[in-house]
């Protein structure tokens, strides 16, 4: 098994001036390849620090990977740092210098001479090219002897393997643009010998470790491997295979994922790029329907999340955000008595506003939420995180009471509701659509 390591060079990022969404989203392709990553490393930009950690990480480390550092500004010392620690001298790639002068030539800039030095490497590297900047990196294939001249000293369990450095941009996009068009692949020949097929099974409304008990079956599989993962509300289920070609790849996966689809049922709702709102999309599409909202506690969220997605106005009528109790009454049509008797937080409100925005609209489907979000407001009776959520559709309602813990904070119980908001409206188009058949 390869083990790789992230170097994420910034003082920024010490700081916490910037969050480094870059080891993230490097630790899951990583975890894609099936290349362990046992070390994140964060260190300023400071020439010594970053020596020393460039020299632990390729001891212990067969693959090293750094982003950040390879700007034009003296600060920027990755790559200095990698030709001293290999001891090796820096030369200018006239090719990279002609691609960057025409970078800004297209822009009618005049280059900064600093620029100059993006196109540095050391020699014995090669161009890890980036397409979308001006900060090309590496990779470089270091032999045991190399590294031992380099007064390196492996463990002993890679003292007689090569080590593989690349060197991205800290900038996202760049870095993501230059993993996939060139790295995924690279190590996919180089190192991991196979290639890899992999989806993940996305699911709401089941926790992590109910998730992992349910399929602990297929946990402990080697090719396929199924691993879970959770993250902002929802669940997911990596299934990852290999292969000689890509084809046989995804034959192997393909009964795995079949199984965990059929067990999860309505829990799986999608799978590697889809969210709830483009399901919710989809399904309103293919059964020609239209939808309305009118939200209090989440402030337009579950509207944004519908309109985020492109042609929306196919099937998304009309959205209110109705906060204040004259608006709920006024526009919607809420009852004065339902917001005397029961409040604006209330399943009968939650229903009203549903009722009073599908006939606003003409809009199929009409989808009320009132709540709590705090940090303020809760009572006794009404805590903090207590939320309605109401769809009405024909003849049909549907309601649902949230308790969702305080403590998350405002921000995270608005995000929890438009969830739970948004599954809600596919768990009804599922079933409608089932009765239908």
């Amino acid at each position: 098994m390869s083990v790789a390591e992230i170097l994420a060079v910034g003082t920024e990022l010490l700081l916490g001036q910037v969050l480094d969404t870059n080891s993230q989203f490097l630790s899951e392709e990583l975890a894609r390849l099936g290349i362990d990553c046992y070390y994140h490393t964060t260190v300023g930009d400071n020439k010594a620090r970053v020596r020393d950690c460039l020299r632990t990480a390729l001891s212990r480390s067969e693959i090293v990977i750094t982003s950040g550092g390879l700007g034009p500004t003296p600060d920027d010392l990755t790559m200095e740092c990698i030709a001293e620690v290999m001891g090796a001298k820096q030369e200018m790639d006239e090719t990279i210098l002609a691609g960057i002068r025409l970078f800004f030539t297209e822009r009618n800039i005049v280059m900064p001479e600093n620029n100059a030095k993006q196109a540095l490497r050391p020699v014995g590297a090669d161009l890890l090219p980036n397409p979308t900047g001006t900060a090309p990196g590496i990779i470089w294939t270091i032999t045991p002897d190399r590294l031992r001249e380099a007064g390196i000293i492996s463990v002993d369990s890679l003292a007689s393997k090569n080590r593989y450095i690349f060197t991205f941009p800290g900038v996202p996009s760049e870095l993501k643009n230059m993993w996939m068009t060139t790295v995924s692949e690279f190590l996919q020949v180089h190192v991991v010998g196979a290639t890899i097929f992999s989806v993940e099974l996305r699911h709401f409304g089941i926790g992590e470790s109910a998730l992992a008990e349910k399929f602990s079956d297929l946990l402990e599989g080697t090719n396929p491997t199924v691993a879970p993962y959770a993250g902002h509300g929802e669940c997911r289920l990596r299934v990852t295979s290999k292969s000689h070609d890509l084809e046989s790849a995804m034959k192997l996966a393909q009964p795995i994922v079949a199984n965990i689809q059929e067990r999860s049922g309505y829990f799986c709702y999608g799978t590697d790029s889809d969210t709830l709102e483009s399901v919710v999309g989809d399904l309103l599409k293919n059964q020609k329907l239209t939808i309305s909202t009118a939200e209090s506690c989440t402030g337009g969220l579950v509207s944004k999340r519908l309109t985020d997605i492109p042609g929306s106005s196919e099937y998304v009528s009309l959205n209110l955000v109705t906060y204040a109790n004259e608006a709920k009454h006024k526009m919607l049509g809420v009852d004065d008595e339902i917001l005397t008797k029961h409040g604006a937080v209330s399943p009968e409100c939650a229903r009203a506003m549903a009722e009073g925005v599908r006939r606003l609209s003409g809009a199929d489907i009409g989808v009320g939420v009132t709540g709590v979000a705090g940090p303020g407001g809760g009572t006794e009776d009404k805590p903090v995180g207590l939320v309605y959520l109401g769809l009405s559709a024909g003849d049909s309602y549907v309601e649902r009471k949230l308790t969702i813990p305080a403590r998350i904070g405002r921000k995270e119980i608005r995000h929890r509701t438009a969830n739970e908001a948004l599954n809600m409206v596919r768990l009804f188009l599922l079933e409608r659509a089932k009765v239908q058949v």
